[in-house]
């Protein structure tokens, strides 16, 4: 882990593994007695290449892990809501309500090792995804995925 303090600002970046992991996080005065904070959004980039966006056919789902008290993990099924969202190329960013038990979950944790993100895929139409990321409202934590998520798949970053 490699930290690069710039005026308010941290930013950690990881080694990449062949599956996929955490890429980085970057986050403004981050305090280790104070976790990561409260979901505010959270980003896909779909893949650039021909077929890799979803239309209705296929639903996304998240589950995020993380938090001291209460529910260890919130979920939110079907994040697009039937909506046309991941287009080839496009960044689709949900918050509010989108969010369902998710918003302003509080990430309570403050290290990578205990964050804990799945990303499910379900239905006829696949897509594939470049990243995740998961902002709160002081820091994003980006994972990588890259893979095709078919039919019934889950993916869980390392």
């Amino acid at each position: 882990i490699e930290y690069i303090s710039y005026t308010n600002m941290i930013l950690t970046t990881l080694a990449i593994t062949s599956l996929g992991l955490i890429s980085s996080v970057v986050g403004k005065n981050l305090v280790k007695d104070t976790g990561y904070g409260r979901v505010q959004s959270i980003d896909f980039m779909t893949s650039d290449c021909k077929d890799c966006g979803m239309t209705l056919l296929g639903q996304v789902s998240v589950k995020i892990c993380g938090a001291l008290e209460g529910e260890p993990c919130c979920a939110v099924v079907n994040i697009a809501g039937f909506d046309q969202s991941f287009h080839e190329g496009s960044v689709d960013s949900f918050g509010g309500a989108k969010l369902q038990e998710c918003q302003n979950f509080n990430i309570g944790i403050n290290s990578l090792e205990s964050f804990d993100v799945t990303v499910y895929h379900q239905g006829m139409d696949d897509v594939r995804l470049d990243w995740i990321q998961v902002v709160t409202e002081s820091l994003a934590i980006k994972c990588s995925i890259g893979i095709l998520m078919e039919d019934t798949t889950s993916f869980k970053p390392t």
